[in-house]
Parts: C-alpha cells; structure tokens; sequence
C-alpha cells in the first residue's frame, strides 16, 4: 500500500498550482476519476432493483438470526451430493 507523506492541505495546493499546467485529456480522466469517487460514496443499495432489494435485506435478517452455515460445510455437503472431488 502506498502512503503519501503529503497532507491534504498539501495535496490541495500541489494541484490548484499543477491544473493550469496539464492537458485536456488529463483534466477530463481527473474529472472521471472524481465523478466515479462521488458515485462510490452514493449507496449502490438504493440502485439495485426492488426484488435484489428484498432478497438482500431477507438474508440480512437470517444471518441475524444465527440461519447460517458455515461455507465449507456447504461445500462439503455439495461435493459429497454430486461427488466432486476436492
């Protein structure tokens, strides 16, 4: 993972003085990149149709319930049923 030493304030001013310097192309894959970081901060729930919706919410409410399984049990059972090897 990279980590910046510069600080948001930094950052900032590094690009207020860099954004008359570079060219359009760049401008608009900056503009895309930032309209995508706003989307992402949208809940994508909200945009999923109705039935995902409720489908979602219903194994939410299972899972609070404790009616989980275990993943490799699941895939146990299933290897066993159709006799997959491992």
């Amino acid at each position: 993972m990279y980590i910046c030493s510069m600080g948001a304030i930094d950052l900032r001013n590094k690009w207020v003085e860099s954004i008359g310097k570079v060219d359009e192309r760049f401008l608009r894959m900056v503009d895309a990149l930032y309209e995508s970081y706003v989307k992402d901060e949208t809940d994508f729930f909200d945009e999923l149709p109705k039935e995902i919706q409720e489908l979602i919410d219903e194994g939410l409410e299972e899972a609070k319930l404790g009616k989980v399984r275990i993943h490799s049990d699941v895939m146990s059972e299933y290897r066993q049923k159709y006799d997959i090897l491992e």
